[in-house]
């Protein structure tokens, strides 16, 4: 055979009929399933009876060049579009390029794309490739068609290597931004039952005081939303104070969206009162869009604090040590005294009260790099990228506020650090030792109706603080 159409002929197996073959036993695995295996069987066969027969260049690098080519091409065009695509299958790079670039694995592309499966795309690769491989090999082997091995057969496996371990990279790179499925490692969840909580329930987890209410409100009665921490405050509050209304009824005027949702109703004007941290740049902007003005009304004090596995044995952070953290300049905890581990620093997603208190109070307006991120599937033909809920690894560092981690989600695997040696108990925050104490806002507008002016008052008067002493924070000034 002429060398030339060798190489042609060698190519077009290797670059399309192969795939093709593998796309049809998945077009069969959907149809007519038994008939399915039939595929690997034939694809063996094809390149075993093609060695036998054809009559192949003697140097290895050339009979095997078609080979690398063929495999070089689909594991670049993954490489390419997987870089491109910041390492997620989800993207137009991984869901555009790569279908068209690729097209002759239409079929396993198309099953992989359901439930994230894509990831799984290289290891094809090397199966399909390696199962040809060998076939050709065995099929020249037993034609008595030996190759010199060391005319460029070398070279070629070198490459092939080469690509691989910049795929390989690829996934070390990747670890260090997105987190790979764990279902062993314990989470410590952001998220509580909060039907405990709920007012006007027997049951309620809520403090009752042993007096009466100095103010009684059994009509126009605001309505609150608030931070998932800041609920048992808020929830206590109104049970105490709101007349004439049962569990159920409670619901309309005592909610929980949380911190971006809370100010996303206040600035809607879908409540009266809000209960959370300051406002992020985001709320601040759509207020201003939507011509709200945003009031401010502290009401406690509470510890943003930071917190670690029980077996880490660093007890302390600087100010300045955390940031470097969180910027990548320190990665490692034995430069901070503790094991030889990669910190594995989560972050929450943006404009939830913490995210906004540790961009304005912990890193001083310095930025923060993108967040860890798990990557899931999303039922059929999808997946979906957020911010990675802390993950108690022993290398793990991740923050929240202390009556979150404390109270409404206690966790005994984990450890709150002292920021520059000062411990986040009552005591320090009180006195504002504490670096990242921050106040706990009741947040209003400047429409606010009579009854929210009285809750607010009564809020920050003696037996408003007492409440807020008595639900577990550090009343404010």
């Amino acid at each position: 055979m002429n060398p030339k159409w060798y190489s042609v002929k060698t190519t077009l197996l290797a670059l399309v009929v192969s795939p093709l073959l593998v796309s049809l036993g998945v077009f069969l695995l959907f149809t007519v399933w038994p008939l399915a295996f039939i595929m690997p069987i034939a694809l063996i066969a094809l390149w075993y009876n093609y060695a036998r027969r054809a009559a192949l260049p003697e140097r290895a690098g050339r009979r095997y060049l078609p080979l690398f080519i063929s495999f070089a091409y689909y594991l670049s065009v993954w490489i390419i579009c997987f870089g491109l695509s910041r390492y997620t299958t989800d993207g137009p790079y991984i869901g555009r390029a790569l279908f068209k670039l690729a097209a002759p694995f239409f079929g396993p592309l198309f099953l992989m794309s359901f439930d994230g499966g894509l990831m799984y795309y290289p290891l094809m690769l090397a199966a399909l490739y390696g199962i040809v491989t060998v076939s050709f090999m065995a099929g020249a082997f037993w034609s008595g068609q030996k190759a010199i091995a060391r005319r460029g057969g070398a070279a070629l496996f070198a490459a092939a290597a080469g690509l691989c371990a910049v795929y390989g990279y690829q996934l070390w790179d990747r670890s260090a931004t997105y987190l790979f499925p764990d279902h062993v490692t314990p989470r410590v969840e952001h998220e509580v039952d909060l039907y405990q909580y709920r007012p006007f329930r027997e049951e309620s987890s809520l403090v009752r005081p042993d007096e009466a209410p100095a103010l009684i409100i059994d009509a126009d009665y605001p309505r609150l939303d608030g931070a998932t921490a800041a609920y048992p405050v808020y929830a206590a509050a109104a049970e105490f104070l709101y007349r004439g209304l049962d569990a159920y009824q409670a619901r309309e005027y005592v909610r929980c969206s949380q911190t971006a949702g809370a100010y996303e109703s206040l600035i809607g004007g879908e409540a009266d009162i809000i209960f959370a941290a300051q406002p992020s740049e985001g709320h601040l902007k759509m207020a201003r869009e939507k011509g709200v003005e945003l009031r401010l009304t502290p009401i406690a004090r509470e510890a943003f604090v930071f917190f670690v596995n029980r077996e880490n044995p660093v007890e302390s952070l600087t100010v300045r040590q955390i940031r470097d953290i969180y910027q990548k300049k320190i990665t490692n905890w034995r430069e901070l005294g503790g094991l030889d581990k990669t910190i594995r620093p989560f972050q929450r997603p943006e404009n939830s009260g913490s995210q906004t208190t540790m961009l304005a109070r912990v890193m001083g307006g310095e930025p923060l790099p993108p967040p860890l991120m798990e990557e899931y599937a999303a039922g059929m033909g999808g997946v979906i990228q957020e911010a990675a809920t802390y993950r108690n690894y022993v290398s793990a560092l991740g923050y929240s506020f202390r009556f979150f981690a404390t109270g409404l989600k206690p966790n005994p695997d984990i450890k709150l650090l002292a920021i520059d040696g000062v411990a986040p108990t009552v005591e320090n925050i009180r006195s504002g030792e504490y670096p990242f104490t921050v106040e706990v806002y009741a947040v209003t507008t400047r429409h606010e109706s009579e009854n929210t002016r009285k809750l607010l008052e009564w809020l920050r008067s003696d037996q408003g603080r007492r409440l807020i002493e008595k639900s577990g924070y550090v009343a404010g000034p």
